[in-house]
């Protein structure tokens, strides 16, 4: 039996002394027995911090255990798949940690947290779309088309909006391998050792990754805008966002621009010389105009078809694309490739799919 539970039955013992006493009408008794309660509820009030202290640090002991472990395990499938594109002999456990793709081994999840360590601060537009993690390589999800304004239906006698809601487009997915190679010197590497997927791999990886994301889903953007509100300054923006854009999808709704877009948006100040962009409270760094995130990409990577204009995409990503992702990061070497160059070829292999889905809040306008 634990303290706290002996502490707690002479409490209620105790107790009913009291009662007891009281009951036989012996008020001084029961009084200097009362004393005794209070000392031992303070005993016992002291008892339950000891007791959380105690487990609090047992807590912690199997945090930092747990913590251990899983960094061992880490250090195992890091060593093992370097040793693995290395050609390096490995152990037993080592080969049983390995998991071997296509052509190549898979890297674990701990890399890909890496890879979103260093790409913080970067513009992803992934991150505003509709992420589907899949497990295979193609297949179909269904889509409602048609309904200008979803809701609920009277399934008695609502015929004709049933007969709307189960209109679906099956919306086929694909997902294609987009990769890296980076030619390291063999000394480098060597140098490296079994970190080289930190030091060389990750950062190489980081960036090109978030740029590829990107370039794809401003694809199927681009391609399915429509004219927003005219006007010849940013209040058609505005005009988009209060005219355009349904309310049930201004919440999911962003503004992507080009460097020069967001210097134009970042100079504007209302009747009292406030900026009206404004900072994010939820994105460190990030921006808002009219409340919603402005997401700045170079300007050679959202060109706009007349030169000198500015292009401003208002648009609900979420509900307009669909990212299908493998969540898979696969690498691999070859030394034959650099051979004449005394280099090994890393190559690295990410796999996604983006499928256009809900066009209602997709809007485009060009300024300047």
């Amino acid at each position: 039996m634990k303290k706290i539970d002996e502490l707690m039955q002479e409490l209620s013992a105790k107790k009913d002394e009291v009662r007891s006493l009281l009951n036989d009408n012996k008020v001084d008794e029961a009084e200097n027995k009362m004393s005794e309660v209070r000392s031992l509820e303070k005993k016992i009030e002291l008892q339950k911090q000891l007791d959380k202290e105690e487990e609090r640090k047992v807590e912690d002991k199997m945090t930092k255990t747990v913590e251990v472990r899983d960094k061992q395990n880490t250090d195992l499938e890091y060593r093992a798949i370097s040793k693995y594109l290395l050609r390096k002999e490995m152990t037993a456990e080592e080969r049983a940690s390995v998991n071997v793709g296509n052509s190549g081994a898979i890297m674990p999840e701990g890399f890909i947290n890496q890879v979103q360590v260093l790409t913080d601060g970067f513009p992803s537009l992934k991150q505003y779309t509709h992420v589907i993690p899949v497990s295979t390589n193609t297949g179909k999800i269904p889509i409602s088309q048609g309904l200008t304004e979803r809701k609920l239906a009277k399934l008695a006698t609502d015929t004709a909006l049933v007969q709307q809601m189960i209109t679906t487009t099956p919306v086929e997915f694909a997902v294609d391998d987009y990769g890296l190679i980076i030619p390291v010197e063999n000394s480098v590497l060597e140098d490296a050792g079994v970190n080289f997927y930190q030091q060389i791999v990750a950062p190489e990886y980081a960036e090109a990754s978030i740029n590829t994301e990107n370039e794809q889903i401003l694809s199927v953007v681009q391609a399915n805008a429509v004219a927003g509100a005219s006007g010849s300054d940013y209040k058609a923006i505005i005009k988009t966002l209060n005219t355009k854009i349904k309310p049930s999808l201004l919440g999911g709704t962003v503004i992507v621009t080009s460097q020069t877009g967001y210097d134009y948006l970042d100079t504007l100040t209302d009747n009292n010389g406030r900026p009206l962009l404004t900072d994010s409270l939820s994105q460190a760094g990030g921006k808002l105009f009219k409340g919603r995130p402005v997401v700045v990409l170079a300007d050679e990577a959202i060109t706009p078809e007349t030169d000198g204009k500015m292009p401003f995409y208002i648009t609900n990503l979420r509900a307009l694309v669909k990212f299908f992702d493998r969540k898979q990061v696969e690498v691999a070497t070859s030394t034959e490739a650099g051979f004449t160059y005394n280099q090994t070829f890393i190559r690295v292999v990410q796999r996604f799919d983006v499928v256009k889905a809900d066009n209602r809040a997709n809007f485009y306008i060009e300024l300047g």
